[in-house]
């Protein structure tokens, strides 16, 4: 059913594509002999946004840096995720993301989960195969589509191409500890494992879905990091900003202080797409987050 449904969400894409060039030959034609002038430009306006959102902003790869301060440490992470290949992703962007992460400083790199959407190990083998590049140290965790793929296959798989899936685990890293959480909706963000951490370091925590925040005011936790909303994905000023992916506590993207109910957290924009093939005003970014005491 879900395979079904997105080929038919990527049919309608390519169709309302074909649809749209019409559209802009026939509206040009209109304004130029003056019939159905405000029509014509609300269609063309339409038409380029979805052009952008379905052929451009998708292939975009932004770098953004991002400073946070009052951590206690001192290190530079980069952090990418739901990179969803095997839907509209496949490993030819991902070797141009791996290439412009092996351009960039930086301590190591964290994968906040959704490396996958559909079950199916062997296309993961060539798909994940750019991942082995990556000139720095990779840690990950899995989202809530990775869980399609039995942990062990995918482990497997990640450890073939360097990638360490640190899920219920803490990494000693000297001044500070990295923990991997699992996902909230697969495996209910069990954080009893955090009990074993050192109660003298603060723990920085990957994570896939940000709500998990509300798991972690009893440890040591100055920043949790995360993906899952891809930004909304979609972007429509003044009627929404998160049309494709809800949370619990509205986080879009970017960083959010710390409340009475959530520690404070990061959230990427994630590097590919979920349901449907856009992306609007969202576009895929690969986070250089400078973390400092």
């Amino acid at each position: 059913m879900i395979s079904l449904t997105i080929t038919l969400l990527s049919f309608l894409a390519v169709y309302l594509g074909w649809l749209c060039f019409v559209s802009i030959i026939l509206c040009s034609y209109f304004i130029k002999k003056k019939y159905y002038r405000k029509t014509s430009y609300f269609v063309l306006m339409l038409s380029f946004l979805f052009l952008w959102a379905h052929y451009i902003e998708p292939n975009i790869i932004l770098t953004q840096d991002k400073t946070i301060k009052g951590l206690g440490f001192n290190a530079d992470v980069i952090l990418i995720s739901d990179i969803h290949l095997g839907l509209y992703k496949n490993e030819d962007y991902l070797q141009r993301v791996v290439d412009k992460i092996n351009n960039i400083s930086a301590d190591y790199v964290v994968i906040a989960g959704d490396f996958t959407y559909k079950a199916n190990v062997k296309d993961y083998k060539k798909y994940f195969k750019p991942l082995a590049h990556i000139n720095k140290p990779v840690y990950a965790v899995r989202g809530n589509h990775d869980y399609r793929i039995s942990n062990k296959e995918l482990l497997n798989v990640l450890k073939q191409y360097r990638v360490n899936l640190i899920e219920n685990q803490i990494i000693n890293l000297g001044t500070y500890q990295l923990a991997g959480l699992s996902d909230r909706l697969e495996s209910h963000d069990d954080t009893s494992f955090l009990n074993k951490a050192n109660k003298t370091k603060p723990i920085l925590v990957l994570t896939h879905n940000p709500d998990s925040s509300d798991r972690l005011l009893p440890f040591n936790v100055p920043l949790l990091l995360a993906g899952h909303t891809h930004c909304g994905q979609v972007y429509l000023p003044f009627i929404t900003n998160r049309l494709v992916i809800r949370t619990q506590h509205k986080f879009t993207c970017g960083y959010y202080e710390a409340t009475d109910k959530t520690v404070p957290v990061f959230i990427t924009p994630g590097i590919g797409e979920d349901n449907l093939p856009l992306r609007l005003f969202t576009p895929p970014t690969i986070n250089i987050l400078h973390l400092q005491k």
